[in-house]
């Protein structure tokens, strides 16, 4: 007996051990983020289903069976189908017919899912409405309308006639020279004079609202106005830009979405919101990992009376949408303005009309730390959202404002273009439509999201004061100049420096517009992966003493447009030596006119297709 008794506790003991050193079940994962969120509300009858578990989903947990259950008030049981998007950080479940208006939704995603570390998914549940009928009823989606509405409410007037800085320019712009070869419709461009710019091309995309017979233009242009590219769209243009990823991007009005162009201009993808939502023209930013962040404009019928006195029992009402969109096209994340902000939350906009755009988002950002910082206009507000979870974060302006306003008593109203610059300040274009005297500026504050102080640190007010009331962009460059595009107003883009000093610009007749305005370092040859030569350059050797009357040898490979110009030590153009010439391939001298020029350092730069080359030469008296 007491053998055996010896022997159970010995095997109880061993069990034990046992037990205590086999590695433990991995621990529960917790799902982050689920879209729709419990109670929203407004939601479109194609919307699929999102699942954020916060780590890599095990690809093979989910062929077990439905990992979905879906139930629909007046539907019933949905089926559907779910997919892992490209990076399997969500798991997308998207209904084979889609959900019937009004209905309730109920959903829940079964136990069983795992992530690549073993763990497994908490279960999660949640429920949401679908719109009604009545958002049949909303108004569509008019571009042009919303335009016209901006300038009534900037009681601007026509666009042919701007309140602040229109037409005509100050002298010093002139006319930039045309090519015989331009179409008839093709807008005239006027430039000013340059200083030192920074490298590669202007990128705009013309329309007008002053003569709907135009037809928009893509655009790059040399800093003097030359196409070195265009096509003509039928219908509005929007956004032209480049990419991260190299590619051309620009907003199709007649086709709601935007195309990507390779080196060549030919359309090789298109980027289009999920989920039944219509495309919003005002941002497309694609992702190094090849995602995008796109915007739709969400219509519904909303009764106002409820929300203001004299509201309108029967409004279209406007949110915002902010989707993320994988490689497959998949909607991997979803942010509803329905959901975050209150539609009083707009700082001038008539609550009691028949038509409210209380957000009016135009900008999406990815910030440096992965979340995303969004502009809305009729909020005169900056939110950042956290991109994992959909939370706001924090709220930059307007009537929720976090911040602490230092260094700036006008703050900034109705603003474009949020983006996050490299030294980690951010940039956004103030249009200053209801500051007391409306003007227009670039500005950079330094956030301290900490101390949550915004401080100013630069902004940019021409003289005269511009103010474009719509649109517009600011773009920090690598040298530290900034390019800003003034929207509705004259001129089109300008680019200064970090003194704020206007180095060049260029610019359309009133009324003929571009969205935005941009720079990049863009070349055909580089982008196809063979670069050529400069097309024009000094010849050596660069730097030695000059006497007026003297002369540069310049050697010109292929016939181009040449410009040289001569620069102080400060940057500031002194003369111009040769204007915008046809050269042909050859060796030439280019005399220097160094008349009333003290003795002393100088740069001369020659620029020919978008490149130049430079060379320091000293001026002795």
């Amino acid at each position: 007996m007491r053998r055996s008794v010896w022997f159970a506790i010995r095997v109880g003991c061993l069990a034990a051990a046992l037990w205590a050193t086999a590695p433990a079940a991995p621990a529960s994962a917790a799902t982050r983020y689920l879209s729709p969120r419990d109670g929203a509300r407004y939601v479109l009858p194609e919307t699929g289903l999102i699942v954020r578990p916060g780590g890599r989903v095990d690809p093979s947990s989910l062929r077990s069976g439905s990992a979905f259950a879906v139930s629909g008030s007046r539907s019933g049981s949905h089926p559907g189908r779910a997919v892992l998007s490209d990076d399997r950080l969500a798991i997308v479940w998207r209904p084979d017919t889609p959900f019937l208006p009004g209905e309730r939704v109920n959903w829940s995603l079964a136990r069983g899912v795992r992530l690549e570390s073993g763990k497994a998914v908490d279960g999660a549940s949640a429920a949401f409405e679908v719109a009604g009928p009545e958002r049949a009823a909303a108004r569509p989606l008019d571009v042009a309308a919303m335009i016209r509405e901006e300038i009534t409410a900037a009681g601007g007037g026509s666009l042919g006639a701007p309140p602040i800085g229109g037409w005509p320019l100050a002298p010093g712009w002139v006319a930039a020279a045309r090519a015989d070869t331009l179409p008839p419709d093709f807008p005239p461009i006027y430039r000013t004079v340059e200083g030192p710019s920074a490298a590669g091309r202007i990128f705009l995309a013309s329309f007008s609202f002053v003569n709907p017979l135009l037809p928009s233009y893509l655009m790059i242009l040399e800093d003097d106005g030359t196409p070195v590219f265009y096509r003509k769209v039928p219908n509005r243009a929007f956004d032209f830009k480049m990419q991260p990823d190299g590619r051309l991007t620009y907003f199709d009005d007649s086709v709601g979405r935007f195309y990507a162009l390779d080196a060549q201009y030919a359309v090789v993808d298109s980027f289009a919101c999920g989920n039944g939502y219509q495309t919003d023209l005002h941002d497309l930013r694609v992702l190094p990992d090849g995602h995008a962040l796109v915007m739709a404009y969400d219509p519904e019928t909303v009764d106002m009376s409820v929300v203001v006195p004299g509201g309108n029992p029967a409004a279209t009402v406007l949110g915002l949408i902010v989707q993320e969109l994988d490689r497959d096209k998949n909607v991997v994340f979803e942010w509803r303005s329905w959901d975050h902000f209150q539609i009083t939350d707009a700082t001038h906009v008539d609550l009691t009309a028949s038509s409210v755009d209380y957000v009016h988002g135009n900008a999406v950002e990815l910030d440096t730390d992965g979340n995303l910082l969004i502009s809305s206009r009729h909020m005169e507000e900056i939110t950042k959202i956290d991109r994992q979870t959909g939370d706001v974060l924090w709220r930059f302006g307007g009537k929720n404002n976090q911040f602490t306003f230092v260094n700036d008593t006008v703050r900034f109203s109705y603003q474009h273009a949020i983006r996050r610059i490299a030294n980690g300040d951010v940039t956004l274009f103030d249009n200053g439509n209801y500051h007391d005297s409306p003007f227009s500026r670039a500005v950079e504050y330094r956030l301290d999201e900490s101390a949550m102080e915004a401080t100013m640190v630069w902004q940019y007010q021409n003289l005269p004061l511009i103010w474009g009331f719509a649109m517009g962009y600011v773009q920090r460059l690598d040298d530290g100049n900034t390019l800003i595009g003034w929207g509705t107003a004259n001129p089109t883009v300008t680019e200064v420096n970090a003194r704020g000093e206007m180095v060049g610009g260029l610019t359309f007749d009133a009324g003929t517009i571009s969205y935005r305005a941009y720079r990049f370092p863009w070349y055909p040859e580089r982008a196809a992966g063979a670069r050529a030569p400069l097309a024009a350059e000094f010849l050596a050797p660069r730097s030695h003493p000059f006497r007026s009357g003297g002369a540069l040898a310049v050697v010109v490979h292929r016939e181009a447009i040449v410009t040289v110009r001569m620069f102080d030590v400060r940057g500031r153009l002194v003369r111009t030596l040769l204007d915008h010439a046809l050269l042909t391939p050859g060796t030439r001298d280019v005399p220097i006119d160094g008349a009333g020029l003290r003795s002393g350092i100088y740069y001369c730069r020659v620029r020919a297709e978008g490149r130049q080359d430079t060379s320091k030469i000293v001026l002795v008296r």
